[in-house]
Protein backbone atom coordinates (compact mmCIF):
# COMPACT_ATOMS: atom_id res chain seq x y z
CA UNK A 1 0.00 0.00 0.00
CA UNK A 2 2.90 2.38 0.69
CA UNK A 3 4.07 2.28 -2.93
CA UNK A 4 0.54 2.98 -4.13
CA UNK A 5 0.29 5.95 -1.76
CA UNK A 6 3.62 7.32 -2.99
CA UNK A 7 2.69 6.92 -6.68
CA UNK A 8 -0.76 8.45 -6.23
CA UNK A 9 0.75 11.24 -4.12
CA UNK A 10 3.32 12.05 -6.81
CA UNK A 11 0.62 11.99 -9.51
CA UNK A 12 -1.50 14.39 -7.47
CA UNK A 13 1.46 16.70 -6.87
CA UNK A 14 2.15 16.85 -10.60
CA UNK A 15 -1.27 16.59 -12.26
CA UNK A 16 -3.91 17.25 -9.58
CA UNK A 17 -5.57 20.22 -11.21
CA UNK A 18 -5.66 18.60 -14.65
CA UNK A 19 -6.90 15.21 -13.46
CA UNK A 20 -10.09 15.83 -11.52
CA UNK A 21 -10.96 12.13 -11.85
CA UNK A 22 -7.59 11.18 -10.33
CA UNK A 23 -8.02 13.64 -7.48
CA UNK A 24 -11.58 12.62 -6.63
CA UNK A 25 -10.84 8.92 -7.08
CA UNK A 26 -7.79 9.14 -4.80
CA UNK A 27 -9.57 11.21 -2.16
CA UNK A 28 -12.56 8.84 -2.22
CA UNK A 29 -10.36 5.73 -2.06
CA UNK A 30 -8.22 6.88 0.85
CA UNK A 31 -11.17 8.46 2.69
CA UNK A 32 -13.09 5.17 2.39
CA UNK A 33 -10.00 3.29 3.54
CA UNK A 34 -9.51 5.57 6.56
CA UNK A 35 -13.16 5.56 7.60
CA UNK A 36 -13.43 1.77 7.32
CA UNK A 37 -10.17 1.29 9.25
CA UNK A 38 -11.34 3.72 11.94
CA UNK A 39 -14.72 2.05 12.45
CA UNK A 40 -13.98 -1.61 11.63
CA UNK A 41 -10.29 -1.73 12.50
CA UNK A 42 -7.80 -3.93 10.76
CA UNK A 43 -9.75 -7.10 11.62
CA UNK A 44 -11.77 -7.13 8.40
CA UNK A 45 -9.58 -6.40 5.42
CA UNK A 46 -12.41 -7.32 3.02
CA UNK A 47 -14.70 -4.60 4.40
CA UNK A 48 -11.82 -2.11 4.35
CA UNK A 49 -10.95 -2.86 0.71
CA UNK A 50 -14.62 -2.72 -0.35
CA UNK A 51 -15.07 0.63 1.41
CA UNK A 52 -11.91 2.02 -0.23
CA UNK A 53 -12.92 0.83 -3.71
CA UNK A 54 -16.47 2.14 -3.21
CA UNK A 55 -15.12 5.54 -2.12
CA UNK A 56 -12.82 5.69 -5.15
CA UNK A 57 -15.62 4.60 -7.48
CA UNK A 58 -17.94 7.26 -6.11
CA UNK A 59 -15.21 9.88 -6.59
CA UNK A 60 -14.58 8.85 -10.20
CA UNK A 61 -18.32 8.71 -10.95
CA UNK A 62 -18.76 12.23 -9.59
CA UNK A 63 -15.79 13.54 -11.59
CA UNK A 64 -16.95 12.19 -14.93
CA UNK A 65 -20.75 12.23 -14.73
CA UNK A 66 -21.60 15.04 -12.38
CA UNK A 67 -18.93 17.56 -13.29
CA UNK A 68 -20.89 20.63 -12.20
CA UNK A 69 -20.72 19.65 -8.53
CA UNK A 70 -17.47 17.71 -8.69
CA UNK A 71 -15.34 20.68 -7.67
CA UNK A 72 -17.48 21.37 -4.60
CA UNK A 73 -17.43 17.70 -3.63
CA UNK A 74 -13.66 17.72 -4.07
CA UNK A 75 -13.49 20.63 -1.65
CA UNK A 76 -15.63 18.82 0.92
CA UNK A 77 -13.78 15.50 0.62
CA UNK A 78 -10.27 16.91 0.26
CA UNK A 79 -10.70 19.48 3.01
CA UNK A 80 -12.52 17.04 5.28
CA UNK A 81 -9.91 14.34 4.78
CA UNK A 82 -7.13 16.86 5.44
CA UNK A 83 -8.89 17.76 8.70
CA UNK A 84 -9.16 14.06 9.55
CA UNK A 85 -5.47 13.40 8.88
CA UNK A 86 -4.42 16.42 10.93
CA UNK A 87 -6.69 15.34 13.80
CA UNK A 88 -5.28 11.81 13.79
CA UNK A 89 -1.71 13.05 13.50
CA UNK A 90 -2.07 15.34 16.50
CA UNK A 91 -4.22 12.94 18.56
CA UNK A 92 -7.42 15.02 18.53
CA UNK A 93 -9.72 12.13 17.62
CA UNK A 94 -8.17 9.06 19.23
CA UNK A 95 -11.31 7.94 21.09
CA UNK A 96 -13.96 8.91 18.56
CA UNK A 97 -14.28 10.22 15.03
CA UNK A 98 -12.93 13.82 14.91
CA UNK A 99 -16.02 15.55 13.51
CA UNK A 100 -14.97 19.12 14.30
CA UNK A 101 -11.62 19.13 12.43
CA UNK A 102 -13.23 17.21 9.55
CA UNK A 103 -16.09 19.74 9.40
CA UNK A 104 -13.75 22.73 9.54
CA UNK A 105 -11.54 21.22 6.82
CA UNK A 106 -14.60 20.48 4.67
CA UNK A 107 -15.90 24.06 5.00
CA UNK A 108 -12.48 25.49 4.11
CA UNK A 109 -12.26 23.09 1.16
CA UNK A 110 -15.69 24.15 -0.15
CA UNK A 111 -14.90 27.84 0.19
CA UNK A 112 -11.63 27.33 -1.70
CA UNK A 113 -13.36 25.25 -4.36
CA UNK A 114 -16.26 27.66 -4.79
CA UNK A 115 -14.28 30.87 -5.15
CA UNK A 116 -11.01 29.84 -6.68
CA UNK A 117 -11.49 26.58 -8.53
CA UNK A 118 -8.11 26.34 -10.26
CA UNK A 119 -6.13 27.25 -7.16
CA UNK A 120 -8.32 25.10 -4.93
CA UNK A 121 -7.53 22.08 -7.08
CA UNK A 122 -3.82 22.93 -7.07
CA UNK A 123 -3.75 23.45 -3.29
CA UNK A 124 -5.94 20.47 -2.36
CA UNK A 125 -4.14 18.07 -4.69
CA UNK A 126 -0.74 19.31 -3.47
CA UNK A 127 -1.68 18.96 0.20
CA UNK A 128 -3.38 15.59 -0.32
CA UNK A 129 -0.51 14.27 -2.45
CA UNK A 130 2.02 15.39 0.17
CA UNK A 131 -0.05 13.75 2.96
CA UNK A 132 -0.13 10.47 1.04
CA UNK A 133 3.64 10.48 0.54
CA UNK A 134 4.41 11.50 4.15
CA UNK A 135 2.08 8.84 5.56
CA UNK A 136 3.72 6.21 3.34
CA UNK A 137 7.36 6.94 4.16
CA UNK A 138 7.01 7.31 7.98
CA UNK A 139 9.91 9.68 8.58
CA UNK A 140 8.62 11.31 11.77
CA UNK A 141 9.66 14.40 13.66
CA UNK A 142 10.91 17.67 12.27
CA UNK A 143 12.20 16.08 9.06
CA UNK A 144 8.64 14.97 8.26
CA UNK A 145 7.44 18.58 8.50
CA UNK A 146 10.27 19.81 6.25
CA UNK A 147 9.56 17.10 3.64
CA UNK A 148 5.81 17.83 3.79
CA UNK A 149 6.32 21.56 3.22
CA UNK A 150 8.80 20.88 0.39
CA UNK A 151 6.37 18.47 -1.31
CA UNK A 152 3.45 20.91 -1.01
CA UNK A 153 5.54 23.77 -2.41
CA UNK A 154 6.85 21.57 -5.25
CA UNK A 155 3.32 20.48 -6.14
CA UNK A 156 2.00 24.04 -6.11
CA UNK A 157 4.88 25.40 -8.19
CA UNK A 158 4.83 22.55 -10.72
CA UNK A 159 1.07 22.72 -11.26
CA UNK A 160 1.00 26.53 -11.41
CA UNK A 161 3.77 26.60 -14.01
CA UNK A 162 2.45 23.70 -16.07
CA UNK A 163 -0.58 25.68 -17.23
CA UNK A 164 1.28 28.72 -18.51
CA UNK A 165 1.84 29.19 -22.20
CA UNK A 166 5.28 30.14 -23.36
CA UNK A 167 5.71 33.38 -25.28
CA UNK A 168 7.58 32.95 -28.55
CA UNK A 169 10.93 34.69 -28.56
CA UNK A 170 11.26 37.68 -30.83
CA UNK A 171 14.23 37.78 -33.14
Amino acid sequence: MNYVQILVGLALLAFGRKGLGLLLGAVGFFAGLSIATHFVGSSSSTVTIIAAIAGGGIGIFIAFFIQKIAVVVTGVLGGGYTGYVLAMQYGWGAESFPWIPVGIGAVIGVVLAFFIVKWALILLSSFFGAFLIINAIHVGGFLETIIFIALVMAGILFQARSGKSREPQQQ
